[in-house]
């Protein structure tokens, strides 16, 4: 059987420079990237660029748009897991799993308002999860139209212009 591998990424934003693919399956070290209405190249987490807001905002023009700061945990292509990477961090404040099912079922949750989030390579959205167990389920389940997915943990998420 013939192991899927994803396709290359259209990166929309070139930073850092040098960076890998999001949807790269070879490097072995957890990787960490940038969404903001597209994505930035990924780069190893714990590497010295990833803290630095004033380069990010420079490379990665918000406005009015809210940027995202994502921690790579498992690539899926239609359905197959290709890797997982172990979490390296903390979540960000104010993203706490929800524990009262009622508050989850009356009040509807932006994706960003969760945890961890499935992200499409082809876009069409992110969906957000409590855990990553959801998450990867929900990731790995049969599809009617072929899909490569990211599952990712939002380390930092913030808002501009709103």
């Amino acid at each position: 059987m013939t192991v899927p591998r994803p396709h290359p990424t259209k990166v929309s934003y070139d930073y850092p420079l040098g960076g890998l693919d999001p949807f790269d399956v070879d490097e072995p070290r957890t990787q960490h990237l940038y969404e903001v209405n597209g994505w930035s190249r990924a780069w190893v987490a714990g590497e010295p660029w990833q803290e630095e807001c004033r380069v990010v905002q420079d490379a990665l023009p918000v406005g009015y748009k809210a940027l995202s700061l994502l921690e790579k945990l498992a690539v899926v292509v239609n359905g197959v897991v290709l890797r997982e990477w172990p979490e390296t961090r903390h979540p960000a404040d104010g993203l706490r799993r929800s524990t009262d099912d009622a508050q989850r079922l009356s009040v509807r949750r932006e994706a960003w308002m969760f945890p961890y989030r499935l992200v499409r390579q082809a876009g069409g959205g992110a969906s957000g999860f409590d855990s990553y167990e959801d998450a990867i389920a929900t990731a790995v389940r049969p599809r009617p139209q072929p899909a490569t997915v990211l599952v990712c943990r939002v380390l930092a998420h913030q808002r501009h212009g709103h």
